[in-house]
């Protein structure tokens, strides 16, 4: 489910770096999309703290299981060389 602009009403998406992808890969892109800030097309980055209570908490829990999922990858790549 796609978050809604709370200035226009227009889909939003979680900022992320090109950059960060190139050199960190996967695992960057997740930390980089979870801590990340919001973009509207139309209205540039979108704090945290104008989106409703209710999307702001599912906002968090996104972020925090991107950050799991960016650990576990790092472990089991660990694990995979380790072999």
């Amino acid at each position: 489910m796609a978050n809604i602009c709370p200035r226009c009403g227009g889909p939003v998406k979680r900022g992320y770096n090109k950059t960060a992808w190139r050199v960190g890969g996967l695992v960057a892109l997740l930390f980089i999309a979870a801590f990340g800030s919001f973009q509207c097309e139309k209205c540039g980055k979108i704090s945290q703290s104008e989106f409703p209570p209710d999307v702001k908490h599912r906002n968090n829990i996104m972020s925090v299981l991107m950050i799991i999922g960016a650990i576990a990858l790092i472990v089991l790549v660990i694990y995979i060389f380790s072999l």
